[in-house]
């Protein structure tokens, strides 16, 4: 099964703890240290659109794509509910071609964890520069090693809603830096509850791998506590990496 199929109905529902409205702000406001002139914005692993529909509707001319055509059925609806002019594709962040440039191009809440391999993460970071402009800006973030080793790795959680119910159980493997999940999800329907379940796998990345990975494209310029959008703590479970095209 391809990932968020079933659960791209429940996405937003799950993410109910996440404060989009800090993420838009705080995108806006790093474009626009970067470059006050910033129109166009491009986000990548865009999931349910809350954040493209977010920022179209502060004035910028926003795209977005996603690998999941269930996640960009429901980015769609949601983004025609808010009246938001959001272009929506249905590509792969490795190798995705929209034949634009861009003055952002931003990926948000993990999507680069999702990215395995160094190979296909320097072709991110290649496939990334040739879209954005000359003085354009990357702004993504990671969920940190912390968060998915110490937080996250080896633990289980469930929660139950109305109509849903989901259990997410979790494996970290410290010799690969990599998190292995499952959720399953319970949907009630006329017939009592139907049981749906995915795998995940995510990659811990540390600062000094992503800047040599990004490095024949990319320079560093800084890095951020990717909640908070405030200095870099030991303990941050996201952080937020700002970079510019060489």
């Amino acid at each position: 099964m391809s990932i968020y199929s079933e659960f791209a109905s429940v996405y937003d529902m799950m993410q109910y703890d996440v404060d989009y409205e800090r993420w838009v702000n705080g995108i806006i406001k790093i474009a626009k240290e970067h470059n006050n002139q910033a129109k166009t914005m491009l986000e990548l692993a865009c999931g349910t659109g809350t954040l493209a529909i977010g920022i179209s509707k502060k004035g910028f001319i926003t795209e977005a794509l996603d690998i999941s055509e269930d996640m960009l059925s429901v980015a769609q609806s949601k983004a025609y509910d808010a009246h938001a002019k959001v272009r929506f594709y249905h590509q792969d962040m490795i190798t995705f071609n929209t034949k634009k440039t861009y003055d952002v191009i931003f990926c948000m809440c993990d999507g680069m964890n999702y990215i395995i391999s160094d190979e296909d993460m320097k072709c991110v970071f290649e496939n990334i520069k040739r879209h954005l402009t000359p003085e354009g800006i990357l702004i993504f973030d990671i969920s940190s090693k912390y968060k998915l080793s110490e937080v996250i790795g080896n633990h289980t959680f469930a929660e139950t809603f109305e109509h849903e119910a989901y259990i997410w159980e979790n494996e970290y493997d410290h010799t690969r830096n990599l998190l292995k999940f499952t959720l399953t999800l319970f949907k009630e329907d006329e017939d009592g509850y139907q049981r749906f379940e995915e795998s995940h796998t995510q990659r811990a990345y540390d600062i000094e791998t992503l800047k040599t990975l990004s490095e024949p494209s990319f320079n560093l310029v800084s890095v951020l506590d990717g909640d908070s959008f405030e200095n870099i703590q030991a303990h941050s479970n996201r952080i937020c990496l700002i970079m510019t095209p060489k």
